[in-house]
This record gives structure tokens, C-alpha cells and sequence, in this order.
């Protein structure tokens, strides 16, 4: 008897211990989760720009998301990167908002399904982009006269979204319909690189570009240019040295655009060519061979306000150097 006690006792323990296996194997096993997709492909695409006619506009925003039981969408949109609700609990993968000034919009969708599983996308950006402000023309003032051969435009344009940096085309020419001449300038002044032909009627208007598709167009203005800057360096002068304590009489005359000449450089009836920069007003004239040894140069500064020529000479006789100074010529 005491046998069998110990033998039922021992069965009921193993059949204990198989149980509580049992429990441990089914516990241990991973449920089954519901899958949800994070709402994508979104339209407008991420920074995509759309123009902004000035008044209130629509968005007609778009989006793809699947999963495995009914879907509800939560869309937030704003001007703020953590963009207000505007919509809760909508069926359909799309929705239109409205944007009511340009500038940098954010969006995003949040998905949920019929297991109360949610997932949001990233927030998505568009630029709605108003055009540039008109560009008001300063100077030179419309219809001018005697206006430099070598002119410095002026104008000014803003643009109503912030962080629009602005770039300009100028259109500059002697057609009343004026093609273009210089491309993304920079600033909202320039001065025209090259001479332009004197006494001459030219057009001129400017475009601003935004850089994300926005332009705005001036107005056209028209200037008549004066006389040719080499012209008013041609004439009579006094040319002083003043470490010499020296001066004399010396003329200039035009050899051509941007060159003037005398016949008597040093006050010794030699030909003297200076070669004038008419945008940066300067002038020089290369080292130059006289004979009997003599050569010389000379480089120096024009000032239209005082209408003097101010510049630092060399003279060599034989290589080696016979007098350095400045000679300063006064027109007369």
C-alpha cells in the first residue's frame, strides 16, 4: 500500500510538472500585431513652389497610406513648423486648404486605422511663392541728358515673402524695346562696364527674379548720353611738378576713345601717350623711348570734379634714373 502511495504520488508531480511546461510554451508566444503604413508620396511634393496670384489661393493637398482595416486621416497645416489640426477623421486621401498670403507652408497626416494604430508622416514643406514688387527706377532720372558714357543705374524692388533674396537683369539699349545686357546682377545698382556711345539715346528697364520661378518688370526709362569723357581731358593745361618747383604749358589732343596725346611731355618736345581707364578714371602712359637715352613713364588718377590729371612720372637717361616726381595738370 505504501508502495502504491509513493507511485501516485510521483505521477501526480510529473503530470504537475508537464502542465506547468505547457503554460510556459504558450505564454512565450508572440501575438500577432496589426500592420499600419505611414502616410507618403505626398502632393505638392516636399518644397514644391506654387505661385501666389496675390489672393487667397487653394492647395489641393494628396497623399497614399494603406492598411489592413478601415483608415482615417488627421491633417495638420500651417505657417508653423508644428503645423494647427485642420482636419480630423476623413475618408478620402486628400484634402484642400487654403493659403491666403506666400511664403513657406508646413503639412503633415496623421493615419488611423480601425484598431486605434496610428502613424504620422514627416512634416512636408511648400513655398507659395508671391512674384517680386515692382522695381522702382532711381537714377539716371528718366529722360536725362549729358548723362556719363560709363553710367551708374540705379534702382530698388523688395518682395513680400521673407527670405526671397532678389537678383536683376538689365535690359539696356538704343531700341525703345531694350535687350538685355547684363544677367543676375546682384545689387540694386550698376554701373555699365563699358563706354557707351556718346550723345546717344538709350532705353533701359530692370527685371527681378526671386529665384524660385518669381519676376517682376520695370517700367521703361531712356537717358541721352553726353560727350565722351576723352573729350574733356582734350585742351590746354598747366603741368606743375612741384618737387622741381616747376610747371609749364602742355596740350592734350584725342587720338582716340580712350587715348589722349601731347607733344611736349617733360616741357622737352617729346610725344607723350597716356591711355586713359574711363570707368576707374585713371590713366598711364608706358615706359617710352625718346632717343639719345631719354625714356620715360608715368601713371596717375583723372578728377572730373576738379579737372585736373595727377600722376607719378620716371625719367631715365641711359638707364639710369635722371628725375622722379608728380606732375599735376590743371586744364586752363
Amino acid at each position: 500500500m505504501k508502495n502504491r502511495n509513493i507511485i501516485f504520488f510521483f505521477s501526480v508531480v510529473l503530470l504537475g510538472i508537464a502542465a506547468m511546461q505547457g503554460c510556459t510554451k504558450d505564454e512565450g508566444a508572440a501575438p500577432v500585431a496589426n500592420q499600419i503604413a505611414m502616410p507618403a508620396t505626398p502632393t505638392p511634393v516636399d518644397y514644391g513652389v506654387i505661385p501666389f496670384a496675390g489672393t487667397p489661393i487653394t492647395l489641393d493637398l494628396t497623399w497614399e497610406g494603406t492598411a489592413a482595416s478601415a483608415m482615417k486621416w488627421d491633417v495638420y497645416f500651417g505657417e508653423s513648423k508644428n503645423p494647427p489640426l485642420v482636419a480630423s477623421g476623413i475618408s478620402a486621401t486628400n484634402f484642400s486648404v487654403e493659403a491666403t498670403t506666400g511664403g513657406l507652408y508646413y503639412w503633415k497626416v496623421v493615419a488611423t486605422d480601425a484598431n486605434n494604430l496610428y502613424s504620422s508622416s514627416s512634416v512636408w514643406h511648400i513655398w507659395v511663392n508671391s512674384n517680386p514688387g515692382v522695381p522702382t527706377l532711381l537714377a539716371p532720372d528718366s529722360a536725362s541728358i549729358d548723362v556719363s558714357v560709363t553710367p551708374k543705374l540705379k534702382w530698388e524692388a523688395t518682395d513680400p515673402d521673407a527670405g526671397n533674396t532678389l537678383t536683376y537683369d538689365i535690359y539696356l539699349d538704343t531700341a525703345s524695346n531694350p535687350a538685355i545686357a547684363f544677367a543676375n546682377v546682384a545689387s540694386s545698382s550698376f554701373t555699365v562696364p563699358s563706354a557707351l556711345l556718346p550723345t546717344t539715346k538709350y532705353y533701359w528697364k530692370v527685371v527681378a527674379k526671386d529665384g524660385l520661378g518669381g519676376t517682376s518688370e520695370s517700367v521703361v526709362w531712356q537717358f541721352t548720353t553726353g560727350q565722351e569723357l576723352i573729350n574733356n581731358l582734350v585742351g590746354n593745361y598747366n603741368a606743375d611738378e612741384p618737387a622741381e618747383a616747376y610747371s609749364y604749358n602742355v596740350s592734350f589732343t584725342k587720338v582716340n576713345s580712350t587715348t589722349i596725346q601731347t607733344d611736349n611731355y617733360w616741357n622737352s618736345l617729346w610725344t607723350g601717350v597716356f591711355t586713359v581707364d574711363v570707368v576707374n578714371l585713371t590713366y598711364s602712359m608706358p615706359v617710352t623711348d625718346w632717343g639719345g637715352g631719354w625714356t620715360g613713364t608715368e601713371s596717375g588718377i583723372v578728377d572730373l570734379t576738379t579737372g585736373t590729371m595727377t600722376g607719378a612720372y620716371t625719367i631715365w637717361h641711359n638707364g639710369a634714373v635722371a628725375e622722379q616726381g608728380v606732375h599735376t595738370y590743371t586744364k586752363l
